[in-house]
Parts: C-alpha cells; structure tokens; sequence
C-alpha cells in the first residue's frame, strides 16, 4: 500500500471524531433553551384589532376623529374637548385624581382647577370618577367576555362600543356641556348631541371631511334618504375610528410573549411568575389584554363628590342597572399601561401600584365603610401575605406592560396644530408643548348654530 493511503487510513477516524465534535458544538449554539415561563403561562402578544362591520379602519375617519377629539367645538362653552381629559401626554388619561372638564382654565392634568360657567358663571365641579386611559380600549370585553367592538366602556359599563361612548362625555355638565344648553330633551325636543351637531354641519370644513369619510352616507343625504351626513352615527364612528386605533403592543412584556427571552428583567420575571400564580392577579387581568373587564366589588375607599344615587358616594355599576346585586361593582380595567394612568381605581383613591398592589396585599384593605366583607369579591378578599420584595418584582413586571405607543404612527399621538372649527385645539396646547392660550371668550359661541 502506498504510504500517503495508509496515512488517509489512520487518519479518517480522527477526522470523523473531530467533525463530530464541531456538529455537536454547533447544534448547542443554534438552539438555546427557551424561557420556561414563556410556555408555562402560554403568554402571547396581543391579537389584532376587531373592527365592527359598519366602521372598518379607513384613514379618512381616523383623521376626522382625531380632529373631533381634539376640538372644543364639542364643549358646550367651546373651552374642552375629548382630549382635555384624554390627553396624549398622559397616556391618553389626565394625571388627576379627578377630572376637571368644564371651566378649568388654561392648563391640562394636575395642574387643571376648577371653576365657574363662562355662560352662567355657576360653579362646574368635578368629575364624580377617575379618567381612564383610552388606550386599547378597542379590546374591552362584552357580557360574554369577547374582547371587540362591542366591548363595555366607563367604569360602570353603561354603554357598548366606543361608537355610543363617544356621544355620551358631551351630554354632561361638568365633564363638556356647561351650560350651553340642556343636557336632557328640553322643550323644543333638542339634546345636546343635537346642538354639537349643529355646530359641525354649520361648519363647511367638517361636512366635506364628513361626505369624504362616509361616501354611502353622503349619497343617502343626497338622495334624501337620510337628513344629513353629519348625524349621530357618522359623529360617533369618527371618534370610534380614531381612538380604535390607540393600541400599543410593543410593551417589554408583548416583546419577551413574542421570543426575546431578555426583554424582562429577572425582577420582572419574577413578578410575571407571582401575578399568574400567588398575586392571583391573572384572574382578573388575564393576559395578553389583561383585564376580564367584568365588574368587581373590591371595596375601595370613596372620594370625592360620587354618583347621584348617594350624594358622596360611588354605588358603581349599580348606578346604572339599579341592581343592589350591583353596589360598589367596578369595571376590571386593563393594566396595559398601568404604570402611566395613576392615580388609580374609579376614584383614584391610590397614588402609586404600590399602593395598589398593598390594598390587594393586605385583602381589600383599608375598606369602603359602606361595603360589607361579604360583597367584596372572593378572589381579592383575603391578605395574599407578599414580602416586601414579592411586591416590589410585582410592581416590576407591572411596568412591563408600558407601552406609550411606540410603534404607533406620531400624528395619531400628538395635537392638531389646527382644527376646522378655528377654535384653539385643547385649550391652545400647542403641537410642540408651547404655553397655553386663553379660550375664546362669547364671539366664537355665537359663531356656531345649536338648537334651541
């Protein structure tokens, strides 16, 4: 045998050991463990948008609704719009315990105070409840617990959809009417949503943005089928388009639910494990919305001036259905975003998540005088008895679910520099976060027609 075949011979095991060796090697750096929590608590990101039938997503709604949302032509005084107390700034919500609507002034958020009508200078107070984000309220739930369209809004879910939600703010004093006019049928038959109306279709801006975003309806008015294109369903379909659209998924949470295992912190990950396990926070806020959007009796202490049922104090949903089953039940709301809507529960009674998280910690404590231990939920009842250090990972992963809307297009999260009604968008908050403006004074009310 010639020598360099024998020297092949005694070689090829070596060479095949070795190339096995770097096989191996390889396959251990091409497949890394995955994070076992990831699979354990079935976590994934959010699903997409459920849109109703009659307001599927087109841009030429979006943009109308956000110049709605951001115009004072909405308020009654012409001095608040949507955006006064959802604000994007801060997330969409206000910073404040309570909501100042109607006659607040110059300034947003907590620095906004209180004060009389510009019509009849009467005091306008507060708003009975907290301001909730309007962040991913597309995904509120139903009766059945169908996240979509249909979802219930307010803390008390008396309406479905943010379609019928948005006609709602402008038929109450101290959040926009003032006293413009009346908030129920007055004499001549006329609401209020009948006066903002109006006030659009007397603006020509606004009825052709209105004939561009809905081209059947505007063939309907033409073909007098329908008595104008700017009604209440177009006004509330605008609004609904534009807030349906203020969703963010790009939380460190929705990253770490979608593959990147280092996304969370090990503070986090610990939090993530004690929220679906002994927090029990899952519960009611099941993820990836997290919330189940039912309504909960936790027994949170009452501020503030409350609903109408008992002067100073909150009966929740049962301000609506009348259902003493009902009393001091609140709407679940979603933690996306937690850490930017303090204070927090329907009164924002608590200041900071460790507050919150120390009320659910020590068993719906300290308690509502008015509610019974009885009514208080049994799934928050009793003390969950975390360490100091369990509630702070928790707060941890809470933060986790921060998202300010970074994967949103800007012009959905930023202030008009100009709206079709002339008046100053948000009691002249600048595009670029310059001072504040005076709102008009009598001239521009008297500009717009409403019914009387």
């Amino acid at each position: 045998m010639k020598p360099f075949l024998r020297l092949l011979l005694l070689l090829t095991p070596l060479l095949v050991l070795l190339g096995c060796k770097e096989e191996h090697n390889t396959t251990i750096i091409q497949a890394p463990a995955t994070d076992p929590l990831r699979e354990q608590f079935a976590l994934v990101p959010l699903g997409p948008i459920d849109y109703p039938p009659d307001n599927p997503p087109m841009q030429e709604r979006i943009t109308l609704g956000r110049l709605l949302f951001f115009d004072p032509i909405l308020g009654g005084e012409l001095d608040v719009s949507c955006a006064t107390c959802h604000h994007p700034d801060f997330a969409f919500g206000d910073g404040r315990q309570l909501p100042i609507g109607v006659a607040g002034g110059r300034s947003l958020g907590p620095t906004r105070t209180s004060g009389s009508s510009r019509i009849s200078g009467a005091p306008v107070g507060f708003t009975p409840r907290n301001a909730p984000t309007c962040f991913n309220t597309a995904y509120n739930a139903d009766e059945h617990g169908v996240h979509g369209h249909n979802g219930f809004q307010f803390w008390d879910g008396r309406v479905k959809s943010l379609e019928v939600q948005a006609t709602k703010p402008i038929t109450s004093r101290v959040e926009m009417r003032g006293d413009a006019y009346p908030g129920d049928d007055d004499v001549a038959g006329a609401t209020s949503l009948d006066s903002v109306l109006n006030r659009l279709r007397a603006i020509d801006e606004y009825v052709a943005l209105f004939m561009n975003a809905f081209p059947q309806e505007h063939q309907e008015w033409q073909m007098g089928l329908r008595e104008h294109v700017v009604d209440s369903s177009t006004y509330g379909r605008s609004i609904g388009a534009y807030e349906r659209e203020l969703v963010t998924r790009n939380s460190a949470y929705d990253r770490y639910a979608d593959g990147d295992d280092h996304a969370l912190t090990n503070s986090q990950k610990r939090g993530l494990e004690l929220f679906f396990t002994t927090a029990k926070c899952s519960q009611c806020h099941p993820a990836p919305v997290f919330s189940n959007y039912e309504f909960t009796v936790q027994g949170a202490p009452q501020i503030g001036p409350g609903k109408a049922i008992i002067p100073g104090d909150d009966l929740g949903r049962c301000e609506f259905t009348l259902n003493p089953g009902d009393n001091y039940a609140f709407r679940t709301p979603t933690l996306r975003n937690v850490e930017l809507t303090a204070p927090y529960m329907h009164d924002g009674v608590f200041g900071s998540l460790e507050e919150v998280v120390q009320f659910y910690n020590h068993g719906c404590q300290p308690r509502h005088p008015q509610c019974p231990d009885e009514a208080v939920d049994s799934l928050v009842r009793d003390p969950l008895n975390l360490t100091d250090g369990q509630v702070e990972d928790l707060v941890s992963f809470l933060k986790a679910l921060t998202d300010p809307g970074t994967a949103l297009p800007q012009l959905l999260l930023t202030v008009p520099e100009r709206v079709p009604s002339g008046l100053t968008p948000v009691f002249g908050l600048s595009a670029d976060g310059g001072p504040f403006a005076e709102p008009p004074a009598v001239e521009p009310r008297d500009k717009y027609a409403h019914v009387h």
